[in-house]
């Protein structure tokens, strides 16, 4: 009894870099599978069955990017979801960030995707909110505000370039290491919207780095992107529903 105490006690466990790594593949895993039923498309016009499950697997996401962070000692307060240091800092970054967003998502449109033969995103899926005010406060409240807001920036700029920096550079990162997490975040992020087509990708992956560096500005904390992920995504689906062309995240 006494051998095995001291045989358990004994055994190592996993490096900060070797969790990092079994977590992201556990996330990204979970991503790709919650993803394939459903499309953003199949839930315009849907019932209340696509809807709810659009909604669940943001929960599901969470729920689990929570676990792993508490398997490894961490918490969302961690990674940014604490009071700002200064709350002048996130209106200033959110007005900041809006205008980041705005210039690169236009760059990327008028300038780089057309230089790599690529279309602009396909939003085609969102046509159907023209006019129809219930779809659009579905898409406008719980999903912009709520999934996408407060579920993406959890898992993306929280979860995702946590683990990220410390599978580059372990327990500690340097500020270096830090940044290529937010760059590494926003590609995989861009990944997630590849139902846009590869032009929407690179225009969200854009979107998703000035997202994180929203969040490296404001002493890493995660309000102030959750406001402009939120606002961004509400004025384009108003855009849709109004019939104005928009570009969501």
């Amino acid at each position: 009894m006494v051998t095995q105490t001291l045989d358990a006690a004994a055994t190592p466990r996993p490096g900060p870099r070797k969790a990092a790594a079994v977590h992201l593949f556990i996330i990204m895993a979970l991503t790709a599978l919650l993803a394939l039923p459903l499309s953003p498309g199949e839930v315009v016009g849907g019932g209340y069955g696509p809807k709810l499950f659009l909604l669940g697997r943001m929960v599901a996401l969470v729920v689990v990017a929570t676990l792993l962070l508490r398997s490894a000692g961490r918490r969302w307060s961690d990674v940014g979801l604490r009071r700002p240091a200064r709350w002048w800092s996130v209106p200033l970054a959110v007005a900041l960030g809006y205008g980041a967003v705005g210039a690169v998502v236009a760059g990327l449109q008028l300038v780089v995707l057309p230089a790599m033969g690529l279309a602009a995103p396909d939003h085609g899926q969102f046509a159907a909110l023209k006019g129809d005010l219930p779809e659009y406060l579905f898409w406008a409240l719980p999903v912009a505000l709520g999934s996408a807001a407060v579920g993406e920036e959890l898992v993306a700029r929280g979860f995702l370039t946590d683990r990220i920096a410390t599978l580059l550079g372990g327990a500690r990162p340097g500020w270096l290491i830090v940044l290529a997490a937010v760059i590494l975040q926003g590609l995989m992020f861009g990944a997630c919207h590849v139902y846009q087509g590869l032009g929407g990708a690179i225009a969200t992956a854009g979107v998703g780095i000035v997202l994180g560096l929203v969040w490296l500005f404001t002493g890493r904390n995660l309000w102030a992107g959750i406001a402009l992920h939120g606002l961004v995504d509400v004025v384009s689906m108003t855009a849709f529903y109004t019939g104005v062309a928009g570009a969501g995240s």
